[in-house]
């Protein structure tokens, strides 16, 4: 199968190519972080690069069981190395070696090697890396496929691009669900195994306690996708359904737990809310995202998850692959989507609808960016193919315009 070209993460990749930082490509199981790495690989040797200069060594294969020792993996790598010259490793699915990062930190002190690692979301969290490779590493964080690449080798046109999008927010972005035809039985099974695996590996971590509560968040996670909520909340609703509400207490860590879980394995991500009047961040009340929303369709079983509610994801997420920090606003007593800040600094606010063709709708989305009283730039984003693009400094656009590239923040 041939692999599909992510240059927006290779180039992401690039900018710290041959600085004395240890790339780590961290994301979702099966978003494709191996894949990436291999084309960087072939990026690199389509460059010139020779082969010998190239070292990959993939954990889960048995032939490399003798490196699971970090001290064996150092003194091979240091033996296998290009002389006079930078030589680029990459270790696959790093976890498997204990005490890794003694051989990443003894590399980087010796010199001469360009060092990339991915590993299981579930032993490779931010929060360790900070800890093992204290300011000497860049994080890349992997999603799965964007709208653009899920439509590669496909000819967009104004006829098919609907379609298209459909298919996308229906089955998910999964770069291995591509192998099969959407809606089949292949395809729903190949989910579903990705699915069970980050659910025994990374939440319940391979014991089968907890497996009904953590169903159950999931469920509510997905029906309620981008809509305000905590764990106190979350905690409320579950213990009203069951009727338990002696049990609140420990119920909370327990669910707080979870959500925690399921955020550091990357299932899904945390939107912080900043108080846009206030210039805060708020702690207590975020909104939560799904990574794969193909989940939604196959796994869950939960009520319909609304149009609107799936746009919105789709769109937070295409934020965070332009690598913009991304916050839910609070201005007053309204909400705006998203308050986005680029890599230049600036501050953006971004509001999504499906439609904006009633006036009514029309003037409940305005409303919210008349409250706001400074003067940064203001985006609406829909789906409607026709509509005023400006609304009194509010620039509107295509929502299928924006993942494509042809409109932009």
């Amino acid at each position: 199968m041939e692999m599909i070209p992510r240059d927006d993460y290779l180039n992401w990749i690039d900018e710290f190519r041959d600085k004395p930082l240890v790339k780590v490509l961290t994301g979702l199981r099966r978003s494709g972080k191996s894949t990436i790495l291999d084309l960087f690989m072939a990026r690199l040797e389509n460059e010139g690069v020779a082969a010998s200069r190239i070292i990959k060594i993939n954990f889960e294969l048995l032939e490399n069981e003798p490196y699971l020792d970090y001290r064996k993996l150092y003194s091979h790598i240091v033996d296998s190395r290009a002389e006079g010259c930078c030589t680029y490793v990459f270790l696959d699915e790093i976890q498997h070696v204990k005490n890794y990062e003694k051989t990443v930190d003894s590399l980087l002190a010796r010199g001469g090697f360009d060092i990339y690692i991915t590993g299981s979301t579930s032993e490779l969290l931010s929060s360790e890396l900070a800890t093992l490779l204290t300011g000497r590493y860049i994080e890349i964080n992997v999603l799965p496929l964007s709208f653009t690449e899920y439509a590669w080798n496909t000819h967009v046109t104004a006829e098919n691009q609907r379609r298209l999008f459909m298919d996308y927010l229906t089955y998910g972005g999964l770069p291995g669900a591509r192998m099969f035809p959407n809606g089949s039985a292949a395809q729903r099974e190949y989910v579903e195994s990705v699915f069970k695996t980050i659910l025994e590996k990374d939440v319940l971590k391979r014991g089968g306690k907890g497996r009904g509560i953590v169903e159950r968040i999931i469920r509510y996670m997905t029906a309620t996708v981008g809509s305000l909520t905590s764990p106190k909340r979350l905690t409320d609703r579950l213990a009203a359904e069951r009727e338990n509400l002696d049990a609140r207490k420990e119920a909370y860590n327990t669910v707080q737990s979870y959500l925690q879980r399921l955020t550091d394995c990357f299932f899904m991500y945390k939107a912080d809310r900043f108080d846009v009047v206030g210039g805060e961040h708020l702690k207590q009340i975020n909104k939560y995202y799904l990574t794969d929303f193909g989940f939604s369709y196959y796994i869950l079983h939960s009520p319909a998850v609304e149009l609107q509610q799936l746009v919105e994801n789709v769109v937070y997420l295409e934020l965070k692959r332009r690598r913009f920090k991304v916050s839910t606003g609070k201005v007053d007593e309204r909400e705006v989507d998203f308050v986005v800040q680029g890599q230049d600094g600036n501050i953006r606010y971004v509001q999504v609808a499906v439609s904006v063709s009633a006036q009514e709708k029309l003037d409940q989305e305005l409303a919210v960016f008349k409250s706001i009283r400074d003067n940064y730039p203001k985006y609406l984003l829909t789906l409607d193919e026709v509509f005023v693009p400006d609304h009194a400094g509010v620039r509107t656009m295509n929502v299928i315009d924006y993942l494509l590239g042809r409109a932009n923040l």
